[in-house]
């Protein structure tokens, strides 16, 4: 079982909790003050803002994650999507066959890596009647390219979503974004930028990027930090106004749910359509009610 790190809360930055129940050690066991951001962000654009920037990396490699080869299971085939240059691996479910287009969900995974777990997360999308597509970023699971810690990647998750629209067998209309922690970050920052999705899902996403970015293990965060600009196109909490399409956020209690309450009430003021539904659980056990639940929301968007 691949050992998933989790984005850290506030309530818990003294121990990083993995996906799989593992736990590192942090380098602080200090707790920091609530995210204080700037309010002139307000109205700013998220991709105007990234428009004509380069990220500089301190060093350039494969996401920070191991990964094994994996088969994908019946009714699942391997297939590849074109990100900019990039040619990536993705898990996609395959044709019903019965003649007819069906919404499709792409689903971005947790942690730096996918594995065959991740799948069992979004499958209950897949017996809800749509299609998914699971896509591996850049530098993840062998893909070519390095990884950017959220700005590239950024840019696969908006191409997977192209890359779906196009099959056959997919009703282009209704093509939804959904991930879980570091997809669920992605699946926010997404949802602030051009794209075909028409509702996105987050599920125990960290949003403050600039706490983060101060505390979180330096193999992570492999952006040049002494450049304010660097986080802050990395930051959903710097650009509550930039959302183009309905986000829903799920988030367990013990901080995470502060976290994304404090999000949905800037989303709000600034007039975009955000909601939070606090969950039950632990960062794990929360994800199947959640996924179950975005099933019916994301039908009340649906054509």
């Amino acid at each position: 079982m691949k050992p998933i790190p989790l984005i850290i809360t506030l309530a818990t930055l003294a121990v990083l909790v993995g996906c799989n129940g593992t736990k590192n050690e942090s380098t602080t066991s200090s707790q920091p003050d609530p995210p204080l951001v700037n309010d002139d962000s307000f109205g700013v654009d998220l991709a105007e803002a990234r428009r004509g920037f380069t990220t500089r990396l301190n060093r350039r490699g494969p996401a920070p994650q191991e990964f094994e080869e994996a088969t994908p299971p019946a009714g699942v085939k391997e297939v590849h999507y074109t990100s900019g240059e990039l040619k990536l691996k993705a898990w996609l479910s395959e044709d019903p066959g019965q003649g007819t287009t069906r919404p499709a969900v792409v689903y971005l995974h947790g942690g730096w890596s996918f594995a065959p777990m991740d799948w069992q997360d979004a499958a209950p999308f897949v017996n809800a009647g749509f299609v998914v597509t699971m896509p591996m970023l850049r530098s993840e699971n062998g893909n070519p390219g390095v990884y950017e810690g959220f700005y590239g990647e950024v840019d696969d998750a908006i191409a997977a979503g192209r890359f779906v629209s196009e099959l056959s067998y997919v009703d282009k209309d209704n093509v939804f974004v959904a991930g879980h922690s570091v997809g669920g970050l992605l699946a926010v920052l997404t949802a602030m930028m051009p794209s075909n999705y028409k509702a996105s899902a987050a599920l125990s996403a960290f949003l403050d990027m600039a706490s983060w970015s101060e505390f979180e293990h330096p193999s992570r965060v492999i952006f040049d930090t002494s450049n304010p600009e660097e986080i802050r196109l990395r930051n959903p909490m710097a650009f509550p106004a930039s959302l183009r399409i309905p986000l829903i956020l799920y988030a367990e209690r013990g901080g995470m749910d502060e976290i994304n309450a404090a999000f949905v009430a800037r989303a709000k003021t600034a007039g975009k359509p955000c909601e939070l539904l606090v969950t039950e659980g632990d960062h794990m056990s929360m994800v199947a009610p959640s996924v179950q639940h975005a099933i019916q929301w994301y039908r009340k968007y649906m054509k």
